[in-house]
């Protein structure tokens, strides 16, 4: 099933690319992964992919098409006033450092089903933090 996909890409604190793209999700990551490895410096950094669970609360009442967006992902009411779905979200780390037991990431990629802008500000928010100096995983 086709779906839009967010993909954001996060240098040093900024966000260089956000887009919108139709495809299925893990489709779009693995030729996304293609295309990381030529970026990625197997001498200089490790490549990382961490699949998370991003909590969203959305208020009520839904609407027809973000129903159909979020019913996939653990859609539940929270309360009467707003419902709460657990969207996957993807982060490829192809550009690190590590610190002792830390990691710094350099350069991101962020990969996730696109539900609205208001999630895609917050995950653009992620991308920037995760790649901001002194930040660390």
């Amino acid at each position: 099933m086709t779906e839009e996909v967010l993909i954001l890409n996060s240098d040093r604190g900024k966000l260089v690319r956000s887009e919108i793209i139709r495809g299925r999700l893990e489709e779009v990551l693995k030729k996304l992964l293609l295309d990381v490895i030529d970026e990625w410096s197997p001498n200089n950094s490790d490549l990382i992919v961490m699949r998370q669970v991003h909590e969203v609360r959305i208020k009520l009442p839904l609407t027809k098409e973000l129903y159909d967006k979020l019913v996939r992902y653990n859609l539940r009411k929270a309360n009467p006033n707003e419902a709460v779905a657990e969207i996957p979200i993807y982060i490829i780390s192809y550009d690190n450092m590590w610190v002792g037991e830390d990691v710094y990431d350099n350069k991101v990629y962020v990969v996730a089903p696109y539900i609205n802008d208001e999630l895609k500000k917050e995950l653009e928010e992620l991308a920037i933090e995760t790649t901001a100096e002194n930040s660390s995983r």
